[in-house]
């Protein structure tokens, strides 16, 4: 039995394992790479046949085609960092905060703005900006 070298392929690719990712001209599709190969899924939800699949993974190996990396977005329950008010002190004074997805009207709008990070460090790295965009003070 030959070793499975899907992983290694998605590490040499740029994506992990499970993660949702768009090609350059196929806007209508989602894809992602498996342990069992590539997977389609039309934006409406349905999963294309596997000879689909076949080409578009061959097209990505021979770098045919250009991976499109979607932003990171959190499951239910998962942790993220996002940017909030100082609550005790000055409100204006913005600092990095970790919150847990809920997919309420916060998280949604802390999406759509790219306010979702994976990690506090990345986090850390765009409050700058942001709070010289917004025209706030901010602490690290």
């Amino acid at each position: 039995m030959s070793k499975n070298l899907i992983p290694q392929i998605a590490h040499m690719l740029g994506v992990e394992l499970g993660e949702e990712f768009k090609v350059k001209g196929y806007d209508e599709l989602i894809y992602r790479l498996t342990n069992d190969g590539l997977k389609l899924t039309h934006d409406s939800g349905i999963e294309l046949a596997d000879v689909s699949a076949k080409v578009a993974f061959a097209d990505l190996l021979n770098g045919k085609d250009e991976i499109i990396k979607l932003p990171w977005k959190p499951k239910a329950g998962e942790q993220y960092y996002s940017f909030g008010g100082r609550f005790f002190g000055d409100p204006t004074v913005w600092i990095v905060v970790d919150v847990i997805w809920q997919g309420l009207a916060y998280d949604v709008a802390m999406f759509d703005k790219g306010w979702v990070y994976r990690t506090k460090e990345e986090a850390q790295a765009a409050l700058p900006k942001v709070a010289a965009e917004l025209g706030v003070e901010y602490e690290l």
